[in-house]
């Protein structure tokens, strides 16, 4: 405790050091606004630093001795500008990490002319963004990842997404290696001995984000063409082969999404580039050239998993609706990111289910759904257009709100308007800003069209965080009607209020049929088309509204044992049963009746979110309730598990496969299976003395069960598996399966790897993650970063460490909440997105300590009926 509050108290002393600098503005002046850029650049992965020369045309509003730009890491060593007919020589001057000022010595006259800069810089190491370099398989690679400010570390710029001007690149590096970019190469001439410079061809309009370019020994697969655009795949040496799934798939993909918006892929070439590593992402929509995550794209032959083929559907297709809707069309300024983000995931989602529609993948919308009304639910929580103001705003504008409930929200309203108003919708706005910039504002209005009350409702959901909790009841005294009300949904000991208004699309189902209703006010009331008194009623209709829906006494159990509700709704219902036992809407005892019910589903996603719901239930059980926990896994789930056992089938189905890997570990730890997990460390044993191979598709979930009664062998067995392994999915499973380990001496000695040069932290930290699931491992993961948080802090990414709360955000009581707050508090603010991650994961641990003590009566007398 001593060292804790030693460590605590340097934070504090130079946080208050720092706090006396009034920070400057994060946007730009407007004296000046750039019209093109011609880049050159000279670099070698294989060396830490790089230079080069850019030559920007710019358009002086007015005369001014100051230019301002952005550049970070970059020194500048000499600037000019030619301005009608005369040279103008400016310093640079570094005003903080993303912001330079060039200044003259005498006023510049307004007018156009051409920005020339020379300058070097770092390409990072550690992080993954701006221009960095990894080494894979003895080589090195370069790379971009320029999204939302990187660009800036790889030149000077104007780096704002409103600047959407035409770029022209040129790369000089070593003879040896591969040079790609956003645009075809043009033209490859000598440079210097043993270099070579590549000339690429003039962009269309892009923002700074979107510009690309990678250099490596890389390995090219030709994928064809679709109508006149060529598609490549670029990867590390000797891989090409191994994106040949995702050769087979993408030209489909593309042909669906031009077939939705109308018109060709806007761009001369469409390259997928490898990266061996990404942190915080897994794959960037460059134009022209889309970047992904090895382990989304590459796989051999025995890798290409139904789980590996979903991903890079998935995730392609998102990227790739990217080319036209942020792209084509880009946003102004951050605060609309969540219209880029929210429409490629919803509109990835829908061309996956085209692509690929033996996958079921309608449900998909529902994990988005629960994704982000679990951030949502917190008082804490921001908007959908959310202002940035701030690098602060910028960190922790890329989260499930942006992403989740923006496409939910999406989804609610085209069911609402229907499939083909709102694609018409998408028309319009498409045409109306083709190859420039536009807000929000112009979306809604392009979607709304005619109709204001359809604008009204969609600002409803953007401008105000939170989500509706509609209220509902039957009143059939006279005739049959459904009587609504909305609040806004909060936890019990939730800090928030309950005075928004929402203008909510209810979609309402009953036996006679389909009633829509628009609730603007409080409460209202609709008639229903039954003739007498309905027996259920399912007030959100295919499970796309956003908001939770409050039954009154008696209509949830009604609904799911008589209302044959579609799968989708049945997997909202569940969700939203279990957010209503931390509101206090429902017993928890009711709640988890419910999931033991629907466990026996044939659909695969509701075993599993009915696994989910009983998981929640976890943090409530005390040590001699464990048992009778345990049996309501195995009454639930047991006989199903039994099924499916560890080792794959020949002919089974994929939902079959995926549900093994997801159910499996669950029971053999919450379940305490000792059959599953016997098995497990049986086969673990055999494979890491090179005796038998484990199936990809399962190999995840066996290491992370074995290592539930894990010994000191197995740890040393695992740690020089994970040391030898060349794969990085391999290394994945095995960095899980270590953070798993409940022996506390192999905890500690998992999580000091994390300090071990000899483990990449940015796959080892998955440990922390992992822990933050057991009680006891995450209370000795907070000791360990409490202790070692500087050599630790050394080792991650530029703003890692602020990300480090959520990997506590699981507690689950008043105490925990306070440690973690006193220790994190001074720190959050050095690191962009840190304060708003510490705050949410704080009320996250505090919510579940009144869940615990609220809930715990309506467990017990659950359990109680297992406990024989």
């Amino acid at each position: 405790m001593k060292r804790l509050t030693r460590l605590v108290l340097l934070s504090l002393l130079a946080t208050q050091a720092l706090a006396g600098k009034e920070p400057l503005p994060m946007r730009l002046p407007d004296n000046v606004r750039p019209l093109a850029y011609d880049v050159a650049l000279t670099l070698d992965p294989a060396q830490p630093r790089h230079s080069g020369t850019v030559t920007i045309e710019v358009d002086v509003l007015h005369p001014s001795k100051t230019l301002r730009l952005n550049a970070t890491g970059i020194a500048v060593r000499s600037a000019l500008l030619e301005l009608g007919g005369k040279t103008y020589r400016a310093s640079a001057h570094v005003l903080d990490d993303d912001l330079m000022d060039l200044r003259f010595r005498q006023p510049v006259p307004a007018g156009i002319g051409q920005l020339k800069l020379t300058f070097d810089g770092h390409i990072q190491d550690k992080d993954v963004y701006g221009l960095f370099r990894q080494h894979e398989a003895g080589d090195w690679y370069a790379f971009t990842q320029f999204e939302s400010t990187g660009a800036r570390m790889a030149f000077p710029s104007f780096d704002e997404p409103g600047w959407k001007v035409p770029w022209t690149l040129s790369l000089t590096v070593p003879d040896k290696l591969m040079a790609v970019a956003n645009t075809p190469a043009i033209k490859v001439s000598p440079a210097r001995p043993g270099w070579k410079r590549v000339d690429f061809q003039t962009s269309k309009p892009m923002p700074s984000y979107l510009v690309a370019f990678g250099v490596g020994p890389f390995d090219v697969l030709d994928g064809g063409k679709v109508g006149n655009t060529a598609l490549r795949y670029i990867t590390p040496r000797g891989r090409a082969a191994d994106a040949r799934f995702a050769a087979r798939v993408t030209p489909g993909i593309v042909a669906k999404l031009e077939a939705y918006f109308g018109m060709p892929y806007p761009y001369e070439k469409l390259d997928s580039l490898v990266l061996p590593l990404t942190e915080g992402f897994g794959a960037m929509e460059n134009a022209g050239l889309i970047t992904y995550q090895s382990g989304l794209l590459l796989a051999k032959p025995y890798e290409e998993t139904t789980s590996f083929q979903r991903d890079y559907v998935a995730v392609a297709a998102h990227e790739l609706a990217h080319q036209w809707f942020g792209n084509y069309v880009t946003m102004a300024w951050w605060d609309d990111l969540w219209l880029n983000e929210a429409f490629a995931s919803w509109m990835g989602d829908k061309i996956t289910a085209e692509v690929m529609p033996q996958w079921q993948w309608d449900s998909s919308l529902q994990y988005s759904r629960a994704k982000a009304m679990r951030t949502d639910r917190l008082a804490s929580a921001r908007r959908v257009h959310q202002p940035i103001l701030t690098n602060q705003d910028m960190g922790g504008a890329f989260d499930s709100i942006t992403y989740d409930k923006g496409q939910t929200i999406l989804a609610m309203f085209e069911t609402w308007l229907g499939d083909a108003q709102f694609q018409a919708g998408v028309g319009r706005y498409m045409k109306r800003h083709a190859w420039s910039n536009a807000k929000g504002s112009d979306f809604i209005q392009a979607m709304a069209g005619d109709q204001p009350e359809v604008a009204a409702a969609f600002r409803s959901f953007i401008s105000q965080p939170g989500i509706p909790k509609v209220s509902v009841s039957l009143d059939c005294s006279a005739e049959p009607t459904l009587r609504v009300s909305q609040q806004r949904f909060l936890p019990k000991g939730s800090g928030g209020t309950q005075d928004a208004l929402w203008h909510i699309p209810l979609n309402i189902r009953t036996p006679a049929g389909q009633t829509r209703l628009l609730l603007k006010q409080g409460q209202d009331s609709v008639k229903l088309p039954d003739t007498r008194c309905p027996g259920w009623v399912q007030a959100n209709a295919g499970g796309t509204g956003y908001y939770r829906v409050a039954y009154a006494p008696g209509l949830l159990h009604k609904l799911m044992t008589q209302g044959k509700p579609s799968d989708n709704e049945i997997l909202a219902d569940l969700d939203d049963a279990q957010a209503l036992t931390e509101s206090g809407d429902l017993p928890l005892a009711d709640a988890l009746s419910l999931a033991a019910y629907t466990a026996k589903h044939p659909r695969r996603e509701v075993v599993e979110a009915a696994a989910t719901l009983l998981k929640s239930a976890a943090p409530l059980v005390s040590p001699d309730q464990q048992r009778a926990y345990a049996a309501l896994w195995q009454k639930a789930f047991g006989e199903r598990a039994r099924q499916l056992g560890w080792r794959v089938k020949a002919g089974e189905s994929d939902a079959d496969n995926l549900l093994r890997a997801s159910l499996l570990t669950q029971l053999a730890d919450y379940g305490q299976d000792a059959s599953l997990r016997k098995e497990a460390s049986l086969l673990t044993r055999q494979w890491l003395a090179g005796k038998t191979t484990l199936d990809v598709s399962v190999r995840g979930s066996i290491l992370k069960t074995a290592a539930l009664e894990g010994d000191r062998p197995l740890f040393d067995a695992l740690q020089a598996r994970v040391l030898q392994a060349v794969d990085r999915n391999e290394r994945e499973d095995i960095y899980t399966a270590l953070g798993n380990l409940r022996e506390p001496v192999l905890a500690d000695a998992a999580r000091g790897l994390l300090l071990n040069k000899q483990h990449d932290i940015r796959e080892a930290r998955r440990m922390l993650r992992t822990q933050n699931d057991h009680p006891e491992l995450r209370k000795g993961a907070l000791r360990f970063v409490m202790q070692a948080y500087k050599p630790l802090t050394q080792r991650l990414s530029k703003d890692g460490p602020g990300n480090l709360p959520r990997d506590f955000n699981q507690f689950c009581g008043q105490d925990e909440a306070r440690a973690v707050e006193t220790f994190f508090g001074p720190l959050a603010t050095r690191y962009n997105g840190g304060p708003n991650t510490l705050r949410q994961s704080l009320e996250a641990i505090r919510l579940c300590a009144v869940y615990r003590d609220t809930q715990q009566q309506s467990l017990a007398a659950y359990l109680a009926t297992f406990s024989s």
